[in-house]
């Protein structure tokens, strides 16, 4: 009977007393994203590497539309033959455009995307150093909380790490 009662007792401090106090810091992801200079550096490429592709679609469009004028030009002259040879070429020319923005698209998204889980990668590993130099057991996103306290947000920490 007494050993129950030690028991009862232990049983009910452990339950009154906190087994462990998490420290969580957090982070303003978007906020990092928006004031990093490697970010904005990544932009001016993705920008220069869209140009290029307007610029390469642009001709492309140019050498389609000048076809399809000397097609409505010449068609009326030339022979079925002719005509179905130029027809042809149109529609292989406008296939080839077609063809070719949605490889540059693609290219574009897939570096984009490429960027973006790079930068994210480091974000974390920076993340995780200041939590670790400060003693947070938890780095957790600001856009996930509905409350958190200014003095465990980490947000100018990452980003004057990022930023060096």
């Amino acid at each position: 009977m007494t050993k129950f009662r030690i028991f009862a007792v232990l049983f009910v401090l452990l339950m009154i007393t906190p087994v462990y106090a998490q420290k969580i810091a957090f982070i303003d992801v978007k906020k990092v994203w928006s004031e990093s200079k490697e970010v904005e550096k990544e932009r001016k490429k993705v920008e220069a590497l869209l140009k290029k592709s307007q610029d390469e679609l642009k001709a492309k469009e140019a050498e389609v539309i000048k076809l399809q004028e000397k097609i409505k030009r010449e068609a009326k002259m030339a022979t079925e033959e002719a005509q179905a040879m130029m027809l042809e070429e149109y529609q292989k020319k406008a296939l080839e455009l077609q063809k070719m923005a949605s490889q540059k698209e693609k290219e574009l998204a897939d570096k984009d995307a490429s960027a973006q889980e790079e930068f994210l990668g480091k974000v974390r590993k920076i993340a995780m150093k200041i939590a670790l130099t400060k003693g947070y057991d938890m780095v957790i996103p600001a856009e996930q909380t509905l409350y958190y306290n200014d003095k465990f947000d980490i947000t100018k920490d990452v980003v004057a790490e990022i930023n060096k």
